[in-house]
């Protein structure tokens, strides 16, 4: 089913209604050499061409203040969400981390960090600093809002519902705040709640698209339901803005790929996919990728082969999203002596936390070369103490992770966790592809906005997995979503053996589990099986060409 993407946080443009906050300086003295009555018109203007839309005007004024004031953590402050809108994510960490250092307890500050942090997938650091922006200014509205949809991302639906309720009462007409409960009440598997807030979300806002694209994943629709007329008719309204548009045709195409209407649905899937835009730089990954293969060699391992720590605790569940990761975290949860982590980001942090602990930084792909046995121990203890914290009320003696995208970091993994069991989850390469197209995904998966591309992306993954297989021989288990859905128990049984555990016949009973789910999967889950999902491609084989030919099949 389509997942629903939340909006991008909401950056908070401060409305500057009294005398700007200088920084202080050394002995107490203001670091202003200008009037700072005169900086603040300034700055109130560069704010306006930025609410309207004019960034490089307002870019301009921003830094002319910088020239004037450097530091001046307003002027950062307002860079660094210029940045953030424009997906330079390193711009605008460098820009919010010198606004930060300026004036560290300003709530518009912390809330547009924890912004950035967010849309980086970064999500405890991101509730850390959202956390001390309401702390410090209860009454901030953004700053709830942002810690609520953050709070969803991250697996945490019930403190997420606190937080919009707080919302309402400061934005009690808002949207997004019903948007928000709906979405933390799906994570809950709570669907007949979801569906509830969901149309009575339409019927407040009837002309926006919040609701109907809520609604859109909540349930499976007939032939008979009236709601994909109500979008159309939406779409069909001028008075429906453009950036309303891409949501809407996610949620008509998903409506009508449930009644089998397969034409309609690629139509309206292959629009809001050009309408999300985005660039897939399908050479930058092949050098990436090959950066990979060349530092995690066999001689590598060799070499590092008294690296990490021994611990057996953490089962790696990595493949391409919609390839069938969150069936098997799910059956492995249901095992009284597992725990379901989620998608953990940990990994991907640690990877990067590599450059502070080596000599020479050459980059993710190529640091591990100048990894010591020491900093492979204290990365490897750091992502022990975060799965140690998620599990500390229960006594499971295994914990999964189960972020599909870590199939790029299966090298690092080893390194850290040479007896960590890794499960690689594959699916159809054309139900792959066609599921990841057909998901609202943010601007991470760009590959999926184009099937070509997501031809190119999945033939560059088989690849990277054939050489880990290589240089970890035996250290892999390939699990087929196929095997899954129609030998549940063989399959289920070899799982189990893998990641060293007795069998245990509640591992049938997945679907009983109670357990937030993070992922467009969120329904099928709760199904004892969701067959259908296999060989959904043959419904668009007359439109899917160029994904065969990509994939070279």
């Amino acid at each position: 089913m389509s997942q629903q993407i939340p909006k991008p946080p909401q950056a908070h443009l401060p409305g500057l209604g009294m005398p700007m906050r200088p920084a202080m300086g050394k002995g107490g003295a203001w670091n202003y050499p200008v009037n700072p009555f005169e900086l603040q018109k300034e700055l109130e203007f560069g704010i306006e061409h930025h609410k309207s839309g004019r960034k490089e005007e307002a870019e301009r004024v921003y830094r002319s203040v910088l020239q004037k004031v450097p530091n001046q953590p307003d002027a950062l402050n307002l860079l660094g969400v210029l940045a953030m809108e424009a997906d330079n994510h390193e711009a605008a960490f460098d820009f919010l981390g010198r606004a930060i250092q300026a004036r560290p307890k300003d709530p518009a500050i912390l809330n547009n960090y924890g912004n950035a942090l967010s849309l980086v997938r970064r999500y405890e650091e991101a509730s850390e600093h959202l956390e001390r922006a309401v702390a410090i200014n209860p009454d901030m509205a953004d700053a709830w809002l942002n810690l609520g949809r953050n709070l969803n991302m991250s697996g945490h639906p019930l403190r997420a519902i606190e937080c919009f309720k707080r919302l309402q009462k400061l934005r009690p007409d808002s949207p997004s705040v019903q948007s928000g409960m709906v979405r933390a009440l799906m994570e809950l598997g709570r669907t007949e709640a979801a569906e509830s807030a969901a149309r009575e979300l339409i019927a407040k806002h009837p002309k926006s698209s919040t609701g109907y694209v809520n609604l859109a994943n909540t349930r499976k629709f007939k032939l008979e339901d009236p709601e994909v007329e109500a979008i159309e008719a939406l779409l069909a309204d001028s008075d429906t803005a453009a950036k309303e548009h891409r949501g809407l045709y996610f949620a008509a195409a998903k409506i009508y790929d449930d009644t089998k209407r397969f034409d309609n649905a690629f139509k309206y899937y292959d629009t809001a996919n050009k309408l999300a835009g985005g660039t897939y730089d399908a050479v930058a990954l092949e050098r990436f990728y090959a950066d990979l293969k060349k530092t995690y060699s066999r001689k590598f391992f060799e070499e590092r082969r008294n690296f990490g720590v021994q611990s057996e605790r953490p089962v790696f569940i990595v493949g391409m999203p919609r390839s069938g990761t969150t069936l098997l975290e799910t059956v492995i949860g249901s095992h009284p002596q597992a725990f379901a982590a989620g998608e953990l980001e940990t990994i991907k942090r640690l990877e990067r936390e590599m450059s502070t602990l080596v000599f020479k930084d050459e980059g993710v792909g190529k640091n591990a070369r100048h990894l010591t046995w020491a900093g492979a121990e204290v990365l490897a203890n750091r992502y022990l103490d975060v799965i140690d914290h998620k599990a500390r009320k229960d006594a499971a003696i295994r914990v999964t992770d189960k972020m599909p995208h870590n199939f790029q970091t299966v090298g690092f993994i080893a390194l850290l966790f040479p007896n960590a069991r890794i499960i690689h989850s594959k699916r159809n390469p054309m139900d792959t592809c066609l599921s990841c197209w057909m998901q609202n995904f943010n601007d991470s998966h760009s590959y999926s906005r184009d099937l070509a591309d997501a031809g190119h992306h999945y033939r560059q993954y088989q690849d990277l997995m054939a050489h880990w297989h290589e240089v970890l021989p035996g250290r892999i288990l390939d699990v087929e979503y196929e095997d899954m859905v129609g030998n549940q128990e063989e399959t289920s049984r070899k799982v189990i053996e893998h990641i060293g555990l007795p069998w245990d016949d509640a591992v049938l009973q997945f679907h009983k589990l109670d357990r937030t789910v993070l992922t467009a999967s969120v329904w099928q889950v709760r199904q004892p099986i969701y067959k259908q999902s296999a060989g959904r491609w043959k419904n668009y084989e007359a439109h899917i060409g160029h994904l065969r030919k990509a994939l070279g099949i």
